[in-house]
C-alpha cells in the first residue's frame, strides 16, 4: 500500500505557491532575525507586516503555532493580501518588513508587494519560529515579541542554562504519549526521538488525574515531540494556578533539526534510543566534507527524484551524487549497496517522513552499521540554506532543481 506523504504543518503553506528562493535579494531584500534589530534601527518609518492567519497572529490557532507576533505589526493574511493591498499603499516607498511562521508565505507576500510597485520590501528569514529560537543576545529582539499565551516560551539555550544551574528549581515534564515516550509506537520516526535526562513523564491525557504529582513551587518545563502537546499541557497547568510554566517551541523536533554543535550542552542531556545517527541540514555540510566514501540514498519515489511528480512543489531536485532507490524497493536492492554495510549511508526523503526511519531500521536489521538520517529531508536542506544564517552554501549540495522551484 502506498504511504501517505506526511508534511510538517508549515509545508502545507507551499502548496499554493512553490518554495522559491530565486527572488531573494532580487525582487525584495532579506534579513536574518539576528540582524533584524539593527536593520529596523537603520530604516525608520518602517511597517511590520504579518501575513499569517488571524488565528496565528492572535495566538488562537493551532497550539504549536501560538508563538506571538511582532509588536506594532499589522496582520493581513497572505490569502487576502491581493484584495487588501490598498491598506498598505502608504508604504510603497517605505521599508516593509514581511514575516510569517517559517518564511514561506512571507516570500510569496514579498513578491506580491514587489510586483505591485513596493520598492523597499524586506523578508524576515525564518519567520516567528526562527525569532523564538534565538537566544536573544540582543535584548531588543525579545522586546519586539508580543504574545497572549499565559506561559513562557524558552529556547534550548535557555534550557541549557537552567540545566547547568540549580536543577532543584526546575521540573522537566515530558508529555508525549506513553508509547512515544517508551519508543514503542507504530511510527518509526516518533520512536527515534529521544528523551532528556532526569525528565519526568506524564502523558498529556493523564495530566488532569496526576496533577498532584507536579510541584507547584518549581518552574515546570514541558517537553513533547512537536510543540502542540506541550502548549496544551501548559494551558492545563496555568489554569490550575501553576505560577511558572515554560515550553520549548516545536519540541524535541526543533532540537533534532538544529545544528547541535551550537547547543553542545544538550549533548550531555539528550538520550537517543536508536543505534543510527540523525543529522540535520546545518550538519550536512560538515558530514560531506569529513567523509569521502559514503552513499547518499534518496528513497523518494522515482517521480520525485526525476522532478516528474504531479505535485510540482515536490519537484526540488536531489542531493549531488544521490542514488535513488524508492523506500518500497529497498528490500529488492540490498545486494546493490552491500559494499556500504560498514560505510556511512545517508538516507533522506522529501521532508520528515516516517518511511525514512522505517528504511533505516530495515538496513540496520540487514547488517548496515553506519546509517545516518537527514532530518527534515531535502526540503529542509534548501529551507535552511535560505533561512538560517551561515548556511547558504547548502544550496550547492542540491542539484537538478527545476527553474520554477529555484
Amino acid at each position: 500500500m502506498k504511504k501517505l506523504l506526511v508534511l510538517p504543518v508549515f509545508l502545507f503553506q507551499i502548496i499554493q505557491g512553490n518554495a522559491q528562493y530565486k527572488n531573494d535579494n532580487v525582487l525584495y531584500k532579506t534579513v536574518y532575525p539576528e540582524d533584524l534589530c539593527n536593520e529596523l534601527k537603520n530604516q525608520p518609518g518602517y511597517l511590520l507586516l504579518d501575513v499569517r492567519s488571524k488565528g496565528e497572529f492572535e495566538d488562537s490557532s493551532s497550539m504549536a503555532m501560538n508563538i506571538g507576533h511582532l509588536k506594532d505589526a499589522i496582520n493581513i493574511n497572505v490569502r487576502q493580501l491581493g484584495s487588501r493591498i490598498g491598506e498598505v499603499n502608504g508604504y510603497k516607498t517605505k521599508p516593509v518588513f514581511v514575516y510569517c511562521s517559517h518564511s514561506q508565505r512571507s516570500r510569496r507576500a514579498s513578491k506580491m508587494l514587489a510586483d505591485s510597485g513596493f520598492t523597499n520590501v524586506i523578508n524576515i528569514n525564518g519567520g516567528m519560529t526562527a525569532i523564538q529560537q534565538l537566544p536573544y543576545a540582543q535584548p531588543c529582539l525579545k522586546e519586539l515579541v508580543d504574545t497572549k499565551v499565559p506561559y513562557n516560551i524558552i529556547t534550548y539555550e535557555e534550557l541549557c542554562n537552567k540545566l547547568s544551574g540549580d536543577k532543584n528549581d526546575i521540573f522537566l515534564l515530558d508529555v508525549r504519549s506513553d508509547s512515544a515516550y517508551m519508543h514503542i509506537s507504530n511510527d518509526a520516526k516518533i520512536n527515534a526521538y529521544g528523551v532528556l535526562k532526569n525528565s519526568n513523564h506524564i502523558s498529556l491525557v493523564d495530566i488532569p488525574s496526576r496533577i498532584g504529582s507536579i510541584p507547584l513551587n518549581k518552574e515546570v518545563i514541558l517537553i513533547d515531540l512537536f510543540g502542540d502537546d506541550a502548549a496544551k499541557a501548559a494551558i492545563i497547568l496555568r489554569n490550575k494556578n501553576f505560577p511558572l510554566v515554560s515550553i520549548l517551541p516545536e519540541g524535541i523536533d526543533r532540537y533534532i533539526e538544529s545544528d547541535k554543535a551550537k547547543r553542545p550542552c544538550m549533548q550531555d542531556h539528550y538520550i537517543s534510543p536508536i543505534n543510527y545517527k540523525l543529522i540535520s541540514a546545518p550538519e550536512l555540510r560538515r558530514f560531506v566534507e569529513s567523509n569521502k566514501d559514503f552513499l547518499v540514498l534518496d528513497i523518494r519515489s522515482k517521480e520525485e527524484f526525476s522532478n516528474k511528480h504531479e505535485n510540482s512543489w515536490q519537484n526540488i531536485g536531489h542531493i549531488i551524487n544521490a542514488v535513488n532507490i524508492p523506500a518500497g524497493d529497498i528490500g529488492k536492492h540490498l545486494f546493490s549497496i552491500e559494499k556500504y554495510k560498514s560505510k556511512p549511508v545517508l538516507l533522506y526523503g522529501f521532508s520528515s517522513n516516517s518511511y525514512v526511519y522505517e528504511v533505516a531500521n530495515k538496513l540496520a536489521r540487514n547488517g548496515f552499521d553506519n546509517i545516518l538520517i537527514l532530518t527534515g529531508g531535502l526540503f529542509s536542506v534548501r529551507w535552511t540554506a535560505a533561512n538560517i544564517k551561515g548556511n547558504d552554501s547548502l544550496f550547492q549540495l542540491v542539484t537538478d532543481v527545476p527553474v520554477q522551484n529555484l
